[in-house]
């Protein structure tokens, strides 16, 4: 689960970015962080906050 967390954040921030960046080094943690410590951290952050979201969409539609 947290690999997944990194990778899903690694690629939301890339598309954030409008893919300007390199998709590889976004979900590798290969830049700098600017407000999470890590920037693994920082990924880990966005992807569960999009897991949150997409959990509660399909919870809300099924029931």
């Amino acid at each position: 689960m947290p690999e997944t967390a990194r990778w899903l954040g690694g690629f939301i921030r890339w598309l954030l970015k409008g893919c300007r960046t390199s998709l590889q080094d976004e979900i590798g943690g290969n830049l700098d962080a600017t407000w999470g410590g890590t920037y693994d951290t920082e990924n880990y952050v966005i992807g569960l906050g999009t897991i949150v979201i997409i959990l509660g969409i399909v919870f809300r539609l099924v029931f």
